[in-house]
């Protein structure tokens, strides 16, 4: 009995070692955030603030009832992805990080109503320039790359911003300049590019606006709408670093507020400088503004051009090209059906995943199609004629 106490006691401290070893190392071996919330970006919310505060307040709401007139409808944001590669086409994030990246983005972003999906494929960008990524040749890059109307998001196998220090990515709150960069060994870290999206949807980093001195934010809450992160569920923070958070994600730090209370941050938080590993979540008020802020400030968001339209869509909602009726949706069997409105027409349909990736395809007829060989998850169907094409999502 003494021999097993004394192995069960030896493995659960190597286990929690390792854990401790991984989340160390992780936090050790990644980059900073290179997005810089600046006074302009500050007195952009404050001039949206009203308009912020009436869809927070419906989201928020929306949580509380079972009434089906408040339920949040989900919306649908288009990625275009570009990776960088060498000049010889090695390199760069492999589709297979693509795609479990997106997934995760979804899992984070579901309680926002915000669902992502890759636009139109990949962009590869071979060139040695752009490979090891300087911010200063961002114009050049972006000039000759950026797709309208979609998060264009860049991943690089390094980046360097004007000061020569490594960044884990940026991004910005410019109108119509929808960019974010990332370096590749951060995009898979689960926590880095939810974090730098969050920015994207007008989040500022939980310790505030100023990455170089302690918060103004009180411990108690008196000030929490006009400082800090401006948001008020999440707690005080005086910036989480490796020297006040122990390998087990606690906060050890000794600071305290103007009031000579001591902080108490979160350090799960998304928007926090705290391990990489141990950001998991946001605050429920900070998914009411990510979808706040999309409402009214980056609702153009969508996936094609006057002369390629995608119409990302419910199953309940319309194209003025194309009308379908898809179900059921999601769908609850093997089976599926599309009934066109114009039934003289002839149409053909793909369902791929959001990668793009075809599974079935062929032409629409008043036959079901089968998708017992799917496995569950979301895909898009993709239904045209000679003239339009319309994109619709499903669910199995």
């Amino acid at each position: 009995m003494k021999t097993f106490n004394h192995y069960s006691t030896f493995f659960l401290f190597a286990f929690f070692h390792l854990i401790s070893f991984a989340l160390f190392s992780q936090n050790k071996s990644e980059p900073i955030c290179g997005t810089i919330t600046t006074n302009e970006n500050l007195e952009l919310f404050k001039e949206i603030k009203p308009a912020i505060e009436t869809y927070q307040s419906l989201f928020l709401s929306s949580k509380t009832t079972t009434s089906k007139s408040n339920t949040i409808a989900k919306n649908y944001i288009p990625i275009k992805v570009h990776v960088i590669r060498t000049s010889n086409g090695t390199g760069g994030i492999s589709e297979h990080d693509i795609e479990n990246t997106i997934q995760n983005l979804n899992i984070m972003f579901s309680a926002a109503y915000l669902e992502f999906f890759l636009c139109n494929g990949i962009n590869f960008i071979d060139n040695d320039d752009f490979y090891k990524f300087k911010t200063s040749k961002e114009k050049s890059l972006v000039e000759a790359n950026n797709v309208l109307n979609v998060i264009n998001i860049y991943f690089a196998d390094y980046i360097e911003n004007s000061s020569d220090e490594s960044i884990c990515g940026y991004t910005y709150n410019k109108p119509n300049y929808d960019v974010i960069f990332m370096q590749n060994g951060c995009a898979t870290n689960d926590s880095s590019l939810a974090h730098e999206i969050g920015h994207f949807f007008s989040l500022i980093h939980t310790h505030g606006a100023d990455n170089k001195g302690v918060t103004k934010e009180l411990v108690n809450g008196n000030n929490c709408s006009s400082t800090g992160d401006q948001i008020c569920d999440t707690p005080a923070d005086p910036k989480l670093t490796n020297q006040n958070i122990n390998n087990f994600c606690r906060y050890i730090g000794t600071e305290t507020d103007a009031n000579g209370d001591l902080y108490t941050p979160d350090t799960s938080n998304i928007m926090s400088y705290s391990m990489k590993g141990c950001r998991s979540h946001f605050s429920e008020q900070q998914l009411a503004r990510m979808y706040a802020y999309f409402i009214t400030t980056k609702n153009y968001l969508t996936c094609g051009d006057s002369s390629d339209i995608d119409d990302i869509a419910e199953e309940s909602n319309t194209s003025d090209a194309l009308d379908f009726k898809i179900y059921p949706n999601p769908i609850s069997g093997d089976i599926i059906y599309v009934k066109p409105s114009n039934k003289t027409e002839t149409y053909i349909f793909e369902i791929s995943n959001l990668m793009g990736q075809v599974f079935e395809s062929g032409t629409i007829s008043n036959q079901p199609i089968y998708v017992d060989h799917l496995a569950s998850g979301t895909y898009l169907m993709t239904i045209k004629n000679n003239d339009s094409k319309i994109i619709k999502r499903i669910i199995k």
